[in-house]
């Protein structure tokens, strides 16, 4: 007994931070991804290798491998969000404990694509790691000062982790939380408050450029590499814009199935508890960055059904969407329905604040609101190595000067230990279901064929929209490699068109929506028409004239 007690110290303090929060290693990953992937209804496959030649996995839920309407589900971009991860997993073993009816009936005509983890060098390298970062395993330059990795992270007290170090200075603009001391936040200098510290990451500044541990092995972040509003000469964001494997292995998945009709990532921002808002200056713009006016109303619809579904847990925080992000090149660049969340928040029911904000009133500081949800979390579930004691250290780049490490583990921020991640997870997947059978669904008329004399036909088909959203963005209609909606009239020899073409495109039909496609015909005998939209369905007749 003695020599395991001992053996554990030997280990530090991550076995006992690690203990509570228990994500799975990289290896006991990918048994998970199995496990799911032995369902009958799955079929495993890859997207493409990551940057050091890893698999990245692609889970496709669905009933036959007929292409039909489908959501694609994304996690693990940014390698500080394993949180994300598990929650895809968890989404997709509770879509497959559904009863064998309602299960069978959303597959039907619909599919369910789950990339569990994109960024696989992120999570494989962050699993053994003292904290947690972004990139993938490409060696980077990320302060760009012509040195690769000079400044790595420093576990300054030797506890395993990377937290916080806090310097104390009379000017410092952070002070003691009232409830926890080893949680620091802003002073709020409007209301004369005043700070007793300044604050950094754990860390040294070897380069001796006023920045600490800010050149390590991150690599490049997934989610600063897309095309959209791409981020030069930023930390992580790669030499151009879609220069990872990563980044052109979803991009290409996305152009090389045109059934996809919404993505749903599993990131660090949020356009689904809050819908996206039309914006006419942005709209008009060359390059546009606001969501058209229709489409803003589907996205206000889907946010919605998203907050009846995860009401229990509480108001969600406001996450932006920065440069070159996944989710809005997935809107902007490849005409999808694309909706992010973190997939799980520290819920509202632990904020302190027992008086309602009056958003109107003077303003105020919601750092500081935060600051009280998260350490009254921290304080009522228990939750042990989020916030670390403060403990002395001696520090070369702050002679004589007062430095503690201790305060804030990041990764708690956004990932919680991972046995809190289950009834998340039962919600999304409530979410998931929902937001798949309001995919766009087509129904056809049977044809109508009117004989005008002289071998002449005028051939009707009608088309209808049952489903609850459109058969695409619009606007997809203005982006030239969009599957659009189309007919394509096969003739005979002896057959011409006397009005229509053999391929026609039209504009996307929106819910609840109907049109005509007609043709005038000059010629007997048969003609095939495929007619509808990969996101919301096609269908082959044969007519005879």
């Amino acid at each position: 007994m003695k020599y395991w007690i001992i053996a554990l110290l030997c280990c530090g303090m991550p076995f006992f931070v690690n203990a509570q929060w228990n994500y799975p290693n990289y290896e006991a990953l990918k048994k998970q991804i199995q496990e799911v992937a032995a369902n009958k209804l799955v079929e495993k496959t890859t997207v493409g290798k990551s940057y050091a030649a890893e698999d990245i996995p692609l889970l496709k839920i669905q009933n036959d491998k007929t292409a039909k309407p489908t959501l694609l589900i994304v996690a693990g971009i940014d390698g500080k969000h394993p949180a994300g991860v598990i929650n895809s997993l968890n989404v997709a073993k509770h879509i497959l404990a559904l009863p064998a009816d309602q299960l069978n009936q959303i597959l039907a005509n619909k599919s369910i694509w789950i990339i569990p983890v994109l960024n696989v060098d992120a999570y494989k390298r962050n699993s053994t790691a003292a904290s947690l970062t972004s990139g993938n395993a490409r060696t980077i330059d990320n302060d760009r000062d012509g040195r690769i990795d000079e400044d790595p992270e420093a576990d300054l007290n030797k506890d395993g982790v990377i937290s916080q170090m806090r310097i104390k200075s009379p000017a410092g603009p952070y002070k003691e939380h009232a409830s926890n001391p080893d949680y620091l936040m802003l002073a709020e200098r409007n209301k004369g408050e005043s700070g007793s510290f300044e604050l950094y990451s754990e860390g040294r500044d070897l380069d001796q450029d006023g920045k600490f541990s800010e050149d390590d092995k991150s690599g490049v972040n997934i989610d600063k590499n897309f095309t959209f509003d791409y981020p030069f000469f930023e930390p992580e964001t790669g030499d151009y814009a879609a220069s990872e494997p990563e980044t052109r292995a979803i991009i290409d998945l996305i152009f090389d199935n045109p059934q996809i009709a919404a993505v749903l990532h599993f990131g660090l921002q949020n356009n689904l508890s809050v819908p996206e808002q039309f914006d006419q200056r942005k709209a008009s713009e060359r390059i546009v960055k606001s969501w058209t006016n229709n489409d803003a109303q589907v996205s206000a619809f889907v946010s919605k059904i998203y907050n009846d579904a995860v009401k229990p847990l509480g108001e969600a925080p406001k996450m932006q969407q920065g440069k070159g992000n996944f989710s809005p090149t997935v809107y902007y660049h490849t005409g999808k329905f694309s909706f992010v969340t973190p997939s799980w928040w520290i819920p509202t029911t632990s904020d302190s604040s027992k008086n309602p904000i009056n958003k109107d009133t003077a303003p105020k500081n919601p750092g500081n609101k935060n600051s009280d949800r998260f350490v009254n979390w921290v304080k009522n579930q228990g939750v042990q190595g989020a916030i670390l004691s403060w403990t002395k250290v001696n520090h070369p780049d702050f002679p004589n000067q007062e430095v503690e490490v201790g305060g804030l583990v990041e990764r708690f921020e956004n990932n919680p230990p991972i046995a809190m991640l289950e009834n998340a997870g039962k919600m999304h997947a409530d979410f998931v279901v929902e937001l798949t059978r309001s995919l766009a669904s087509l129904e056809f008329s049977a044809p109508k064929v009117t004989n005008l004399g002289d071998d002449i036909y005028r051939i009707e088909v009608k088309v209808f929209n049952t489903g609850a959203m459109p058969v695409y963005p619009e606007i997809a209609d203005k982006i030239k490699h969009v599957s659009k909606m189309k007919s394509i009239m096969e003739l005979q020899k002896n057959q011409s068109f006397l009005s229509g073409k053999r391929l026609q495109l039209y504009p996307t039909l929106q819910a609840g929506a109907s049109t005509t496609f007609s043709w005038l015909v000059k010629g007997k005998g048969k003609i095939k028409l495929i007619v509808g939209c990969p996101t919301a369905g096609e269908k082959t007749l044969d007519i005879n004239l």
